[in-house]
């Protein structure tokens, strides 16, 4: 059952507005909720919270525009959701005037899961795409695409926010286990930049070539795995020092594959979403082979998560606009549903998981 959902003004984020946002956002709950996966509907201005095993939509918020990046916080309580006022990129740029931005419409949303009701928006720059949590869930680190920039903010909203330029186009960032040091997959620059988490000062850089996209922390802590979007590639990185120990390709039969989004299994082996190729690529980092492609997943997959219990993958389907269950073990494809216009990131609640940046349109 889809639940009528409630429009929020897209200026809400002016502190006149905030109160009044807080109390709009709310939606009938199913007398049965099981569990809950967060999917952001980057066109439709829209984040469904969905059943897996049913394949249905149950709730849907509209917490503001252009919703990409979002992260279940810790102990479940809270999600916390990435909207920004910069349009989403028009196929074709050509022939389209694009609209202004709107830097009022930009923030971090944290909604209360349990009332539904929004606390806070977060001012974290201009066009927040994606962002990671800090290992104690007190900060929030946080990609700003169009500036070449991150931040950090507290997720209370105390305190100053940090910021430092990094790099042209920010799409991913990922924090280290120990909580010191941080890094941002800069595609538009092809490098990674290595920080002090704590103070944002610069440590290292590392050339990647092909634009590295998206980032996942091993759950060893070891290991940072960096996707590789034109090249099709898995890059290997140490999360102690930034050095880069392998670059494996994802491949079928001799032909490149995107690599965009990621997530970790039980078992260790990295599920990569290939974008406009379609597919899940399944990787064994130990001996750094895929071990097969999921094919017909829908069209363009993007961000990507496990349930609760590991045994089945969720894939947000940018250009089909729907999302797709697959079992885990046995790669069958279990169920696809309509989720909204433009679905972009999924966020679960148990297993490490990532979302990446922006999803290009597609004719």
């Amino acid at each position: 059952m889809i639940f009528d959902s409630i429009r929020i003004d897209r200026r809400a984020f002016g502190a006149a507005a905030l109160a009044a946002l807080m109390l709009a956002v709310g939606c009938t709950q199913s007398h049965d909720p099981g569990e809950r996966l967060y999917v952001s509907n980057e066109r439709g201005d829209s984040v469904v919270a969905i059943d897996p095993k049913a394949g249905t939509v149950v709730e849907r918020l509209r917490l503001g525009q252009r919703p990409r990046g979002l992260l279940l916080s810790p102990d479940g309580t809270h999600l916390y959701v990435a909207v920004s006022g910069t349009p989403v990129p028009d196929p074709n740029p050509d022939q389209v005037a694009s609209p202004p931005s709107d830097p009022a419409a930009d923030g971090i949303v944290v909604l209360d899961l349990k009332s539904l009701k929004v606390e806070r928006v977060l001012q974290v720059g201009r066009d927040p795409s994606t962002f990671a949590l800090s290992p104690d869930g007190r900060t929030l680190y946080v990609a700003n695409e169009d500036d070449g920039a991150v931040s950090a903010v507290a997720v209370d909203g105390s305190g100053k926010r940090l910021s430092v330029k990094v790099g042209k186009e920010p799409l991913a960032v990922a924090v280290t286990a120990d909580g010191d040091r941080l890094f941002v997959a800069c595609a538009g620059s092809n490098r990674l930049m290595m920080l002090n988490a704590h103070t944002l000062r610069p440590l290292g850089r590392l050339k990647l070539e092909g634009r590295p996209h998206g980032l996942l922390l091993s759950r060893d802590g070891k290991t940072l795995f960096v996707t590789i979007e034109d090249d099709g590639q898995l890059a290997f990185v140490s999360a102690e020092d930034g050095t880069l120990t392998k670059r494996i390709d994802i491949a079928r039969e001799g032909d490149k594959l995107k690599a965009i989004g990621m997530a970790e299994g039980p078992d260790g082996h990295v599920f990569v979403t290939t974008g406009d190729d379609s597919m899940v690529a399944e990787i064994d980092p130990s001996p750094g082979k895929i071990v097969r492609l999921i094919d017909h997943v829908g069209d363009q997959p993007w961000g990507i998560a496990l349930t609760a219990d590991g045994q089945a993958l969720v894939t947000a389907n940018g250009s089909s606009n729907d999302v797709t269950v697959i079992d885990r073990v046995t790669g069958k494809i279990l169920r696809k549903f309509h989720s909204g216009d433009g679905p972009w990131g999924v966020a679960g609640p148990a297993l490490r998981q990532m979302t990446t940046s922006r999803l290009p349109l597609r004719d």
